[in-house]
């Protein structure tokens, strides 16, 4: 009996499948080059902010630490310069050190600093102000004058110890004064007993005292 071979070739079309596989490369290759856009707009992004942002942040903030750095040196200075004025006055060390304690309780709870409130101190006394208590007394009231009037206390001592070292007050000094926002005329009219209309006429005569 012979011995047959049955043989059989199985085909098929296989063009669907290479064309579902070509789709999903594509989609990959896609889905990548989108995810590469994604983070190249980002990473751009990022370094606008950083331009914008961080990069003014880190000027700014080195401009303020070298204000503050110049405002701290000045402030010192002034601290000193009026220290030495003190010295040079006569006073000794115990002294200076009492005007410093009253400069420094004059501005506690003020937006004004130790330099300033040294500097008027300096002049005040330099004006014939008595150290201790009666200096700070006036050295708050120029700092409170100050803060009505919206001016530094450098500028309030400079107009009071003025009229401290002539001891009388005049018409430009009170003017001065009202121009700034204090109601300078109507308290001097109380403390003397008159009418605010007559304060001007007592000023222009010299009768109204720096004590007043």
């Amino acid at each position: 009996m012979a011995d047959y071979v049955l043989s059989a070739k199985i085909t098929g079309n296989a063009t669907s499948f290479e064309k579902a596989f070509a789709t999903a490369q594509n989609t990959v290759k896609s889905f990548e080059s989108n995810i590469q856009n994604i983070g190249t707009k980002l990473s751009s992004v990022g370094d606008s902010l950083t331009s914008k942002i961080t990069k003014p942040a880190a000027i700014a903030t080195s401009a303020l630490a070298g204000i503050t750095l110049v405002k701290g040196f000045d402030r010192l200075v002034g601290i000193d310069t009026a220290q030495a004025k003190l010295k040079a006055l006569g006073h000794d060390a115990e002294s200076v050190e009492q005007i410093m304690d009253s400069a420094l309780t004059s501005v506690k709870g003020t937006a004004f600093g130790l330099d300033e409130a040294a500097t008027v101190a300096a002049n005040a006394v330099a004006a014939g102000i008595n150290p201790g208590k009666e200096l700070t007394k006036y050295l708050t009231m120029t700092a409170d004058a100050a803060s009505i009037a919206g001016i530094s206390m450098s500028e309030m001592g400079s107009i009071l110890n003025k009229v401290q070292t002539g001891q009388t007050v005049y018409t430009e000094d009170l003017e001065q004064l009202a121009d700034r926002g204090l109601p300078v005329y109507q308290w001097l009219a109380e403390e003397a007993g008159v009418a605010a209309s007559e304060v001007k006429s007592l000023a222009s005569e010299g009768q109204i005292s720096s004590e007043m």
